[in-house]
């Protein structure tokens, strides 16, 4: 929540002019902006250096206010986060991503998702991090035909 929409004059408030340095108010304000308009006017490029520092709301920014297209500014910051990582390479790139693929393996549920859904076969470096997990192991079994 932005609390400066929730006060009458925001402008007087003290970090009001500082606001968009932070990743979640940019995001918000990218949003804002992006709403009723095409495509092709979507783009915050002034936000952007902002909103990619932090890997939710980067991922957001190319999910929601790009549209599921692809947003390089922040793919350093997705990369770092598992679900982050996970859902950009399912959602926007829709491939294989391997510079994500270091902070997924180290998730036992991301990494799951990420050989069933990208994959869609066997991923030997995940397998002793999905075996800590005792759900995801055995789903991961029965669909690979595993045994970790």
């Amino acid at each position: 929540m932005n609390l400066f929409d929730l006060h009458p004059k925001p402008e007087t408030l003290k970090g009001y002019d500082k606001r968009f340095q932070v990743p979640q108010l940019a995001y918000e304000e990218a949003l804002r902006r992006a709403q009723g308009k095409y495509e092709e006017a979507r783009r915050s490029p002034d936000l952007e250096p902002t909103i990619a520092k932090d890997p939710k709301t980067a991922y957001y920014y190319a999910s929601s206010v790009l549209g599921y297209k692809r947003f390089p500014e922040g793919e350093k910051a997705i990369a770092k986060d598992p679900r982050q990582a996970y859902f950009y390479a399912a959602y926007v790139l829709e491939k294989r991503w391997p510079e994500g693929e270091k902070a997924i393996v180290k998730d036992p549920q991301t990494a799951y998702y990420y050989a069933k859904k990208i994959l869609q076969e066997r991923w030997p470096e995940a397998e002793p991090v999905i075996a800590k997990e005792r759900w995801y192991a055995d789903m991961y079994n029965n669909r690979f035909g595993a045994k970790i």
